[in-house]
């Protein structure tokens, strides 16, 4: 995987944690759950504009593939239909979307054959802040 594709990803996965924020925010209950859940937003949305700065850098720009497309429409999709908008639900549901995340961001990482330090540095604070996002909603569980 080149500096192209893995800026690309990282700019799809941030786009999916900014869409899956937006979508859980507008529902959620509890002033404190609500800011924790603004701070996610703009920590993906700041990753986001700078993996398209990065990307234009190179002569590239942001593109998202159909695979993604389709991810998004199901988080959409069951944020949507969440019944419970309570800060346990929306957290549980919002780990498991940070989960999956971190999860494809490290594999993706790992496959990383390029030696472009800013590149690797955004990987590694998207990976940090979909850490932080997990342990931060773990705190609204109970």
């Amino acid at each position: 995987m080149d500096d192209q594709e893995l800026l690309s990803y990282i700019y799809q996965n941030a786009d999916m944690g900014v869409g899956g924020v937006l979508q859980v925010l507008e529902k959620a209950e509890g002033e404190s759950f609500r800011t924790a859940l603004q701070n996610q937003l703009g920590c993906y949305d700041r990753i986001r504009s700078e993996a398209v700065q990065l990307l234009r850098k190179r002569g590239g720009g942001p593109h998202a593939p159909a695979l993604f497309k389709e991810a998004m429409a199901r988080v959409t999709a069951a944020a949507k239909t969440l019944r419970d908008s309570s800060p346990p639900a929306v957290a549980g549901m919002m780990i498991r979307g940070n989960a999956m995340g971190l999860h494809k961001m490290a594999q993706r990482l790992s496959e990383y054959e390029g030696q472009d330090s800013e590149v690797k540095k955004l990987a590694g604070e998207l990976i940090a802040a979909q850490q932080q996002g997990i342990e931060q909603m773990k705190g609204f569980l109970s």
